[in-house]
This record gives structure tokens, sequence and C-alpha cells, in this order.
């Protein structure tokens, strides 16, 4: 059984719709997400997968761009992502763009701190859960892996009120998201939900 860690709902509702899997949806909750990843770990799980949209860290990456994490990094260390499944992945979505990817426990908001953070780290991208997942799967020793599609390029801030706008479940009010981030997601969503059809 695969075990799908997701941020919001509406990566979870793509993602369940992937057959052998079992989907935790954290609502960007990181302690949540550490949670979730132990109970899929628990129900069965033999492989995790950090599925769903990223802010874009590497300048001059664009919105709907697919990511393929080769390893993970955060504050407190580094986790390869296993090379078969990477290998695998690569050969269906060969559009896809391999690379670091960063977890951070916060939201990254703005463009100068999107920056700050690629100058630091190199990684293509940031997320709120990929850490989780990946700290999870070398606890139990299971294969790790992420896909993830830009939604905010390195040069967009994205307000406040978007953390604000996701509920506990992980459910978005789309009003409080505002309109240019919410474009932006939906384009997002709207590549992931073609790379679920092939995983």
């Amino acid at each position: 059984m695969l075990g799908i860690l997701c941020g919001i709902e509406a990566e979870a509702k793509i993602a369940r719709k992937i057959k052998g899997t079992e989907v935790a949806c954290a609502a960007a909750r990181p302690q949540k997400a550490r949670w979730l990843a132990r109970e899929l770990v628990a129900h069965g799980a033999k492989k995790l997968l950090s599925f769903g949209i990223a802010g874009g860290l590497e300048p001059g990456l664009p919105i709907g761009s697919m990511i393929i994490g080769a390893q993970v990094a955060a504050s407190d260390g580094i986790w390869p992502c296993d090379p078969v499944w990477v290998g695998e992945l690569m050969q269906k979505f060969p559009e896809a763009h391999c690379g670091g990817v960063w977890g951070s426990e916060t939201l990254i908001a703005t463009a100068r701190e999107k920056r700050a953070l690629y100058e630091k780290s190199r990684c293509l991208i940031v997320d709120m859960e990929s850490q989780c997942a990946a700290q999870i799967a070398a606890e139990a020793g299971l294969p790790l892996a992420v896909l993830r599609v830009v939604c905010d390029s390195a040069t967009m801030d994205v307000p406040p009120v978007v953390m604000a706008a996701i509920a506990e479940d992980g459910s978005i009010n789309i009003f409080r998201a505002l309109g240019h981030v919410a474009r932006g997601t939906g384009r997002a969503l709207a590549v992931l939900k073609k790379a679920a059809q092939k995983i």
C-alpha cells in the first residue's frame, strides 16, 4: 500500500483516485503531518509519497512546473528520496524537474524569504509536509518520494491570509485565499490531477 501525505484537501481529493493508496491530509500543519505519516505506516504503508502543490524557490521556475524530489532538506536534516522510485517517476514524467525540496515548519511567504532560502539551500521548491514524510519514512525504513507542482513562483508574495484560509480539515476558503494565489493554485492542481492518472 502507498501512503500519500498531502497538505490541503484539494490535493488529497486528487490523490484518493490513485489505486492502492491511503491518503492523509495535514491541513498545512507539520506536527499533524508527522502524526498522520506515522498513522499511514501503522496502517500498512510500504512507501510514503509527499504529494501536492508547493512554492517555487528556484528563480524562473514557472507556475505549473512539476518537481520530483531528489532529496528533502529541512533545518534539522537531509533525507534522500528513493533513487529507484525517483527514476520510475522521471520516466513517467520526463517534463518534470528533479532536485531538492525544502520542508518548512512555517509558511515561506515573501519573495525575499524565498530568495534567501534558495541561496541557502539551492532547493527547487518549498512545502510544509515533505520533511514530515521524510522523517517518518526514515524512522520506518520505508522508501520516500516527493511529487509536487509549483503554485506560486519565487517572485510571488503569498499573503498571510492564505494560511488563515486553510481549515483544520485541509479545505480552503477560496475567497479568503485571494485571486492571484487562487489562480496559481488552480493551475498547479490541474497539472497534479493529470499526474495522478499515471502514478
